[in-house]
């Protein structure tokens, strides 16, 4: 018997809200029942990923200048609250409303609201769930190629603090003496793997053609090749995505990966995975057309116990420009070693 994530929801909170050893860092070393107002000088907007930052020289209580480094989402995550690389520029005068760091010595904060002439960018919450509707009701694709959008789900914080995964003593050791800090992989611009990138909140592009689907993911600039007229792994290499091959179930891909590399956080964060690790995808479009279901089942019994599966409702959205942002070196350090 296996193990479905958005179970875990109402039994494993209270264990998944306890290890500092995985956490996020992003929301951990900020005081989000405090709020400051910063009102200064943009010096630089760095539009990359993995995330966003906000630079605005503002003035100390004691009248000196100061900069304040402002953490917002990825490039994905700020798109669809309507931010853009133009958004702002040295000289624009901004208002930031902002939880600041717990460090007093630090000025950093990660964005509430940034308010320019009048006009208020929403920082984070509050317009996700928009973003990831459809277009309207009359909007509908004709198979899987196309743009669709993977909303916040709470599938997703199940990988980055998998408390509750079925470990083998193999990989409990592997989270227990994982460091965030040192050992994430994205402080190298490695990214995540199907399936934890798949569900990640990102816009998706789809190409369906008769030897190949492509799936290409905004976030960590992802690109996967399922190979339809392959009925078999035999031969392949391994790769950081894995072989994938692919078959239809009436209207619904069927995808079948193994074959991965090595990866250090190739399951979820801490968790490793390796040569055994097997996953199988389904993308299956709605009654209505307007949006899919995509669900696995990933297997690794060097790492797993028993299975793990679990699914996100994605949306058609064709009036949404797929562009994805590289990772970017230095912003992955700044971001993973605040």
């Amino acid at each position: 018997m296996g193990v479905t994530l958005r179970r875990l929801a109402f039994i494993g909170t209270g264990l998944l809200m306890a290890s500092p050893a995985t956490a996020h860092h992003s929301r951990a070393i900020y005081d989000l029942e405090r709020n400051v107002t910063i009102e200064g000088v943009v010096t630089k907007f760095d539009w990359a990923n993995p995330h966003v930052y906000l630079y605005v020289e503002a003035q100390s209580a004691g009248g000196e200048p100061v900069v304040w480094e402002i953490e917002n989402g990825s490039t994905t995550a700020m798109g669809r609250r309507g931010w853009t690389r133009e958004s702002f520029a040295p000289g624009d005068r901004v208002i930031v409303e902002a939880n600041p760091s717990k460090d007093p010595n630090r000025h950093a904060a990660v964005v509430t609201t940034v308010t320019k002439s009048g006009v208020t960018w929403i920082g984070r919450g509050r317009l996700a769930e928009e973003f990831s509707q459809s277009l309207d009701a009359s909007v509908t694709a004709d198979g899987l190629t196309g743009t669709w959008v993977v909303p916040q789900a709470e599938l997703v914080g199940y990988f980055s603090e998998p408390d509750a995964w079925p470990l083998t003593p193999k990989a409990s050791a592997a989270v227990e003496s994982y460091d965030d800090l040192s050992m994430n992989p994205q402080i190298q611009c490695i990214s995540r793997t199907a399936p934890w990138v798949m569900i990640f909140p990102s816009v998706q592009r789809i190409e369906v053609g008769d030897t190949l689907v492509s799936i290409r993911s905004e976030y960590d600039t992802v690109e996967r090749t399922v190979h339809m007229n392959v009925s078999s792994h035999d031969g392949a290499e391994p790769a950081h995505q894995g072989h994938s091959i692919g078959w239809w179930e009436g209207e619904t891909l069927v995808i079948d990966t193994t074959h991965f590399s090595n990866h250090r956080s190739g399951n979820a964060r801490g968790v490793p995975s390796g040569s055994s690790k097997h996953v199988v995808e389904r993308y299956e479009l709605n009654a209505d057309r307007t949006g899919l279901t995509y669900s696995f089942v990933l297997e690794d019994p060097e790492h797993l116990t028993a299975p793990v599966s679990g699914e996100v409702h994605s949306a058609y959205r064709p009036d949404v420009e797929f562009s994805p942002v590289p990772c970017d070196a230095e912003n992955a350090r700044r971001f993973l070693g605040n």
